[in-house]
């Protein structure tokens, strides 16, 4: 027997969920208002707001490394975004957290961090617009802009003022921006602690949303070797684009592309929006005016520069298409996840939570939020009910026992064996178990028996059909699933002592199968769980579902008597008799 408890996040993580999940609100709701009103310097906008409302929270929760936390739950949070390309966003929202924790604990909890902080977080948001250019189309660009610069300069007969003094305003303008959000901050969650006793009262929030960033997915969607070869593609292409001739560049580029796009067709919709392709037409067009000044019209060798700009742009935002998509490997998740990243799994999975019910109210109360100040004053006051929901959504989630083994070693049996006991002692059980048509290595089919009725469905069977679901050898009846569903979700309206399911398997792990009824019992916190697991699925399956502490029996190791036991001891204590602790 092992027992896994479920760990409990720390004050801290807790709090930075909830300034994480009102941060990503933020960056959702307004971020995609600037972009649909297509409004210049809107990731600069949302640079102010976000140092306004971080610096606003410090002052409530005073706390080291609460900013960095909360950003990186935000970053993660953008994933939901429905563009292809969300690392500069996600980037973005990371380094400004960074800057900002960073000054703090340098410069201590005053005024002048906030200043010097929120005008470096804003400043952040012109140094990744300048790099990400430099990235995309690389050094040629810089040149490009100078000799436009240049033109214009001589057109407005102002050749005095070199492009240094125009970056210094623009700079200037940037750090003000920045000091004066970390003042305005400052202000606003000082004012709040003053008035806090005569906030509003929110309705409580209940957490129902779900995240799939870290949840497990079927393997052959995703190779570490494409993830592998995406970055050497990336780093190849970029030489070859770099040192090789103009036609020799187009011909690999095409390849990528066509690459990317039959592997990534959903993240390759970029190639569809014209606003892309007008861009680097424009970039070309202007190369070959400007390279070797107005005087020459349409350069050629210009024009070979802005061919290379582009194809570089190309490039680099297929390879990121294609790693985006492979970062999301299980098994690149489950490493993370062994290293040390639960904390960051829970607390994102938290806020997560919380999102479609935070965008709810914020959409609603939109007409009554007008100016910075009361938009900080309504988040403030939401965070401190929405904290309390996470308190006790950490500590009402049910326990599962998971009961393992080998393939044909006597799960079934067992767990019938065990429910009959269990029920012999007085306890409710309800689920389902699943039997085959032999009782040896010859099964070729399979049927579901509802454990209180007595009512049996099949389920699968060896004879193909085009028509049904397939999963290894076996062909799944829908009208079996459809079965199984309804049995466990009756669940939520009787909840028993002890909800069994036998079994889960590839299709549950990949959203299939029974996993939206489960989904639906997990959610809810209905009853404790017991679940027949093949072997090698138990760690998936233990971090499919945000549940309690995981009990996990081993058919081969474990004694009869002693899993009865730890079972019948834990639901004892849940109906509030006396018993012996199971761990």
């Amino acid at each position: 027997m092992k027992i896994y408890p479920k760990k409990q996040l720390s004050e801290k993580w807790l709090k930075a969920a909830v300034v994480g999940s009102l941060w990503a609100t933020v960056e959702i709701v307004l971020g995609s208002l600037l972009h649909n009103l297509r409004l210049p310097l809107a990731g600069s906008i949302l640079s102010f707001i976000t140092v306004f409302l971080a610096i606003s929270f410090f002052q409530v929760w005073n706390i080291h490394g609460l900013i960095w936390r909360a950003g990186l739950i935000c970053a993660l949070m953008k994933s939901i975004s429905p563009s292809a390309i969300i690392l500069g966003p996600m980037i973005g929202i990371l380094s400004q957290a960074i800057i900002l924790d960073f000054m703090i604990r340098l410069t201590g909890r005053n005024l002048f961090s906030y200043l010097v902080g929120g005008a470096l977080a804003v400043f952040s948001a012109l140094a990744q617009k300048a790099l990400t250019l430099l990235i995309l189309y690389g050094w040629d660009f810089v040149l490009l802009l100078e000799s436009m610069y240049f033109f214009a300069a001589r057109q407005l007969r102002i050749e005095q003022l070199h492009p240094n003094w125009l970056l210094g305003i623009l700079s200037f303008a940037y750090l003000f921006s920045g000091s004066l959000a970390g003042l305005m901050g400052y202000i606003s969650g000082r004012n709040y602690l003053k008035t806090q006793k005569e906030s509003t009262t929110f309705n409580p929030i209940e957490p129902h949303g779900k995240s799939d960033l870290f949840r497990h997915s079927r393997k052959n969607n995703h190779s570490i070797w494409f993830l592998v070869v995406s970055f050497i593609v990336l780093v190849a292409g970029m030489l070859v684009i770099g040192q090789y001739e103009i036609w020799v560049s187009a011909v690999v580029v095409v390849m990528v592309l066509a690459a990317g796009y039959l592997r990534y067709p959903g993240n390759m919709k970029y190639l569809r929006k014209p606003a892309l392709w007008v861009q680097l037409g424009v970039i070309i067009l202007l190369s070959a005016l400007f390279k070797n000044g107005w005087g020459q019209i349409l350069s050629i060798e210009g024009f070979t520069i802005g061919l290379k700009m582009s194809f570089r742009a190309l490039l680099l935002l297929t390879c990121f298409a294609a790693i985006s998509v492979e970062l999301k490997n299980p098994v690149v998740k489950n490493l993370l996840y062994n290293r040390g990243f639960q904390n960051l799994y829970q607390s994102v999975e938290l806020a997560f939570s919380s999102l479609p019910g935070i965008m709810e109210e914020f959409y609603s109360q939109s007409n009554r939020i007008r100016g910075y100040r009361k938009l900080a004053h309504a988040m403030l006051g939401r965070s401190q009910a929405l904290l309390h929901a996470f308190r006790q959504a950490e500590t009402s989630h049910k326990p599962v026992f998971i009961l393992t083994g080998q393939i044909h070693q006597g799960k079934t049996r067992f767990t019938r064996n065990l429910i009959e006991e269990l029920q012999k002692s007085g306890f409710k059980i309800t689920g389902l178990v699943t039997l085959g048509n032999t009782n040896d290595k010859s099964r070729n089919a399979y049927h579901i028996q509802n454990i209180q009725t007595g009512e049996e469905t099949p389920l699968c069977s060896t004879e193909p059909d085009p028509q049904k679901p397939r999963y290894g050898r076996f062909y799944f009846e829908q009208t079996g699933i459809e079965k199984g569903c309804t049995i466990i979700t009756g669940a939520l309206t009787d909840p028993p002592d002890l909800l069994v399911i036998d079994e889960l398997g590839p299709m549950e792990i990949n959203n299939q199968g029974w996993a939206p009824a489960i989904e639906k019992i997990v959610e809810a916190k209905a009853c404790a769980q017991f679940w027949v697991v093949r072997e090698r699925l138990v760690k998936p399956m233990m971090r499919k579902w945000n549940v309690g502490d995981i009990i996990v029996f081993d058919l081969g190791s474990d004694e009869p008597e002693s899993v009865s036991d730890t079972i019948q001891n834990y639901l004892a204590r849940a109906k509030g008799i006396d018993s012996k602790s199971y761990t």
